[in-house]
């Protein structure tokens, strides 16, 4: 997936057709309606865009606030993207060059940098979300012998932890998987003390999971790829 590892303007577009297929390109969805304030950046409408495109949910889990409903607040700032509980915004502030993405917990009025610019943050939230709504996945809690193995066919993606989620967080891609890396959420620390993670592995549409799963059934705790609901934390559950 070099629209991840090496990431450039159409990455989205990219990996959109990746993931979900290029057959549903002739039953597009409607485009969205266009922004109903002026200054909005090119990259995020060009997301809303791509995301209708494939014609199918791209987003299972946070809330991208919809091009029409976008509005530029006192401060500059647009939000843009929304934690699904409503505890984390993100922003742009469409004056600021490179539209860095800043990120507010409620109840603060302090925006921090997320770390990445719009266009990264637009292509890491695409990801993350395809990981979520995945139809073939699993999850396992492994040690860090085996997850160095089940790293092998996968690389490192340059995508900052975000804010609402453990810093040690991490991404992957492989063929036509992608994988994340994250300590095992509440319960899920197996005894011993041994150093685990929590490894969820995803695939493309087509593509069989089983070849990622050999040898780590017994990693896999109960529950382990159900889809997340719509009321709870990516962190709060083994997905």
């Amino acid at each position: 997936m070099e629209e991840l590892t090496d990431p450039r303007r159409d990455s989205v577009r990219s990996f959109l057709a990746r993931w979900y297929g290029r057959g549903g390109e002739g039953a597009r969805g409607a485009l969205p309606a266009g922004p109903s304030v002026p200054g909005i950046p090119l990259e995020l409408i060009d997301w809303h865009e791509a995301a209708a495109a494939t014609g199918v949910d791209v987003v299972f889990q946070e809330y991208p606030v919809p091009l029409a409903e976008l509005e530029r607040s006192d401060d500059g700032m647009i939000v843009f993207w929304v934690e699904n509980q409503g505890g984390y915004h993100w922003a742009v502030d469409p004056a600021q060059e490179g539209h860095p993405v800043h990120v507010r917990e409620l109840g603060s009025d302090l925006w921090r940098d997320s770390g990445e610019p719009l266009e990264g943050f637009l292509l890491h939230s695409t990801v993350r979300e395809a990981m979520l709504g995945a139809d073939s996945k699993f999850s396992a809690v492994v040690p860090e012998p085996v997850l160095r193995d089940a790293l092998t066919a996968f690389t490192a993606l340059p995508f900052p932890p975000f804010a609402n989620e453990s810093p040690s967080a991490r991404l992957y891609c492989g063929e036509d998987a992608l994988a994340r890396v994250a300590p095992p959420p509440a319960g899920y620390v197996p005894d011993g003390g041994e150093p685990s993670w929590m490894l969820t592995v995803a695939v493309a549409a087509g593509a069989d999971v089983r070849r990622y799963r050999s040898g780590l059934e017994s990693y896999v705790p109960a529950g382990a790829d159900r889809r997340p609901s719509a009321d709870v934390s990516a962190d709060d559950l083994p997905f």
